[in-house]
């Protein structure tokens, strides 16, 4: 049964990759990922065990549910389904016309979801605790997939080769299929933290005897090592956490750098800010930095906060269009239950500031990215970018500056499986750069793996290398 559904899997992997809040006008628009909560609520049904053996019918109705939300709810389905995304989903309607598991037919349905190529529709994580997992700590790098840090017979900075038989550029083109996402820079990221589960390894095809061989190059030499599945409960969690929202100053170097990990808007945030202005201006720093590496968005707020302090009287936002439907009525966000609205832009706004104007900054402003930097994070720096307000120094993020979001939540009628599709489509402030799938630096600086292994912070050292060859 098991080599049945797998063989399906490889079938299906050939057909896909062979095609591979009402609208406020004027006012600054958040990006709220949190409206799945809002509206009418209906009490969840269970979600079925990863093991279970769904039947024809059960599948072919979870599938019709999820095709019918996609089409009816998402901005990019608006005029039809692309001649690519109709393949995907014949595809899966073929391939779920035998019995599979739950955990092989969930990969079904997130190939269809990730054919919207949208980070913020996707296919929530199945809630089977009893998922195990390899104790290989991973990241995807630019330039490859590495051991992290030493754990067991692995050392930091293996290179690794192939995993249960299959090459790098394999696995990575097999996972981006059932990865959302606008760019290959979040799926790489994703997939590091992903394919030591054991549902994706199942997906890959690469679990033999309760185990998976992995292949690494360690200097000169290449190592076979076979690594066993491991309860959840063994896995080791990274415990060093920084405080979501920080600063540093650097009064030598005449350099604030302000961190910002996710964009939630308090009172701690508010006063974080107006205190690194504080010291920004008391000290008389001349450079500052935000650093939106780690952070994988919330609300737009912490923007327009953010820009109170810099001495700047107008700027271009995002501009929003949403697509209303019967099923976002039914959950009490919008009155309408069709059509479509396209908001203004460019959509200039009236810089507030503050009312302390001895805090204002008149210096340099850069931004720091990742492949991390996502959603809300991604609009930080592409505020910046777009206005001319500053440098961004990094990696290209994980989002398109234009792109989808504010996505409610649905659940599929036999499985319980849930997905979030997007209802708003956001344009950023330069049009002429619309179509870029990323928000690529000024400064392109990449992570290696010496860099992790010696403990170094490429880009804030570019950073730092920069100014002082600016106060030469």
């Amino acid at each position: 049964m098991l080599l049945d559904c797998f063989s399906r899997k490889s079938q299906f992997h050939r057909a896909t990759y062979l095609l591979c809040a009402v609208l406020l006008a004027g006012c600054v628009a958040t990006n709220q990922p949190g409206i799945k909560d809002q509206g009418k609520k209906t009490a969840p049904i269970p979600q079925v065990a990863a093991s279970t053996v769904l039947s024809v019918e059960d599948m072919q109705q979870d599938l019709a549910y999820t095709v019918r939300i996609l089409k009816e709810v998402h901005p990019k389905t608006y005029h039809g389904l692309s001649d690519e995304q109709q393949v995907i989903i014949q595809s899966a309607y073929e391939t779920a016309r035998t019995p599979m598991t739950a955990k092989e037919f969930y990969f079904v349905l997130n190939s269809v979801i990730c054919s919207m190529n949208d980070g913020h529709t996707h296919l929530l994580s199945m809630q089977n605790e009893q998922n195990r997992f390899i104790d290989v700590p991973l990241i995807w790098l630019h330039d490859g997939l590495y051991v992290s840090s030493d754990r067991g017979p692995f050392r930091q900075a293996d290179r690794i080769v192939d995993i249960g038989g299959k090459g790098v550029e394999t696995l990575f083109q097999e996972l981006r299929q059932v990865i959302p996402a606008e760019n290959d820079h979040f799926r790489r990221q994703t997939a590091g933290q992903s394919i030591n589960r054991e549902e994706y390894l199942d997906y890959l095809d690469v679990v033999h005897n309760d185990g998976v061989e992995i292949r690494v190059q360690r200097g000169k030499d290449e190592l076979s090592i076979t690594t066993p599945l491991k309860p959840k409960a063994e896995r080791k969690f990274d415990d060093s956490k920084r405080p979501w929202v920080g600063y540093e100053i650097d009064k030598e170097l005449s350099l604030g750098v302000f961190h910002l990990d996710k964009c939630k808007y308090n009172e701690t945030y508010r006063k974080k800010v107006e205190s690194f202005f504080k010291e920004v201006s008391e000290l008389n720093i001349r450079n500052i930095a935000i650093d939106v590496r780690r952070n994988g968005g919330g609300t737009s707020q912490v923007i327009v906060e953010f820009l109170r302090y810099l001495d700047i009287g107008k700027y271009k936002w995002f501009g929003m269009d949403v697509r209303f439907s019967k099923a976002i009525k039914e959950m009490g966000v919008f009155r309408r239950s069709r059509g479509y609205k396209s908001g203004k832009r460019p959509n200039i706004q009236r810089n507030q500031k503050t009312n302390a104007s001895h805090l204002l900054f008149h210096g340099s402003v850069y931004v720091l990215t990742s492949p991390k930097t996502f959603s809300t994070g991604n609009w930080f720096a592409v505020v910046v970018r777009d206005n001319n307000l500053g440098t961004v120094i990094g990696e290209p993020t994980g989002n398109a500056p234009s792109s989808y979001g504010d996505s409610p939540s649905f659940q599929m009628p036999k499985t319980g499986f849930q997905f979030t599709v997007s209802i708003k489509k956001w344009t950023r402030p330069d049009k002429n750069s619309d179509l870029e799938d990323s928000l690529y630096p000024d400064v392109l600086v990449y992570t290696t793996i010496e860099d992790i292994k010696q403990g170094r912070d490429p880009q804030l050292e570019k950073l730092k290398e920069m100014i002082r060859n600016m106060e030469k």
